[in-house]
């Protein structure tokens, strides 16, 4: 029987583990497009690596978590460039996952999917159609992604219905699209936001050993969508956690809202698989912040919202 890979994650690092490596990506939208020297038309991204430090203190056995920035020049960015676009847009990658000893990526515009090696080099995979990959010739919009077992799951804002379909890749990628719109509503439901509200959707992950899915919204709205509102007060501090099946879906608040940040990725720790490490986004017009930050499953924070740079990330792993 084979092993099971989300298992294998968690458990790379034990229970001592007090330092991490840090893989963060870049989504640069309309600003990815750049030119070669070549005269070639391209995309680019950034693959930043940092560090986390977890500290835990002796009189209340509470941890916390810091992170620095590990510069340039010792080798914490790395460009990533992609030839692969869909309506003048590319390398908008908005996750990273491990899946097994393979860093992957994935392009929420294109629907591309890449495997990351040697820092700089992508190398493609598959891309993704959107909702059940019959529908028309345009790429998934691929949002957030997590393993379950020994297979890749790879969703969507889940807004619209063609972004209520969840992909299903395996170790050969292998595929398939699988309807989700239940699970989705079952989500608004427990957030009670009402018929005229929406919820997206950026970071997802499973819990191997809680048999659970826990999902951080990034917007959040009891009233229909409009861009303006939507950028400066919808995010959201309320995790979503359910069980397998999603006959059991409950929320838990996480610290305070603060109503422009988002969160874009999160990740549960190796070796500590109650504390999660993530990100949060801000886009209001031409300005994009990011942000890291970590908390537990209990709702507590454990680093308070660090800023990370004038940039937007939206895909953050641990190595």
């Amino acid at each position: 029987m084979p092993s099971q890979a989300d298992v294998e994650r968690l458990e790379r690092y034990d229970d001592q583990t007090s330092e991490y490596t840090l893989a963060i990506i870049t989504d640069e939208d309309h600003a990815s497009k750049i030119e070669l020297e070549s005269g070639q038309t391209a995309w680019t991204s950034k693959l930043r690596y940092d560090r986390l430090y977890r500290h835990l203190d002796s009189a209340t056995g509470k941890a916390s978590y810091e992170f620095e920035v590990i510069p340039p020049a010792e080798g914490g960015e790395h460009q990533l460039i992609s030839l692969i676009a869909e309506g003048g847009r590319g390398a908008e990658f908005s996750e990273l996952v491990k899946f097994g000893s393979r860093l992957m990526t994935f392009d929420d515009r294109t629907g591309l999917v890449c495997e990351i090696r040697n820092e700089t080099q992508l190398v493609p995979r598959h891309i993704l159609m959107t909702g059940s990959g019959d529908e028309k010739f345009k790429g998934f919009k691929s949002e957030w992604a997590t393993l379950q077992g020994d297979k890749l799951i790879v969703g969507s804002h889940g807004r619209k219905r063609s972004q209520q379909w969840i992909k299903i890749l395996t170790r050969d990628y292998g595929l398939t699209s699988v309807d989700w719109r239940e699970r989705y509503q079952l989500i608004r439901e427990a957030l009670n936001i009402g018929e005229r509200g929406y919820v997206t959707h950026e970071a997802a992950e499973w819990h191997p050993y809680r048999k659970e899915w826990l999902f951080f919204p990034r917007k959040i709205s009891s009233v229909p969508f409009k861009n303006s509102r939507d950028e400066k007060e919808c995010g959201s501090n309320q995790l979503i956690i359910a069980n397998e099946d999603f006959s059991e879906v409950r929320t838990l608040t996480v610290g305070e809202c603060v109503p422009e940040r988002g969160v874009s990725s999160f990740k549960i720790i190796p070796g500590h698989p109650n504390e999660c490490i993530g990100l949060k986004s801000v886009e209001i017009g031409e300005r994009t912040e990011s942000y890291l930050f970590s908390f537990n499953l209990d709702g507590e924070v454990l680093q308070e919202d660090t800023y990370i740079g004038d940039y937007k990330c939206e895909g953050i792993e641990i190595l």
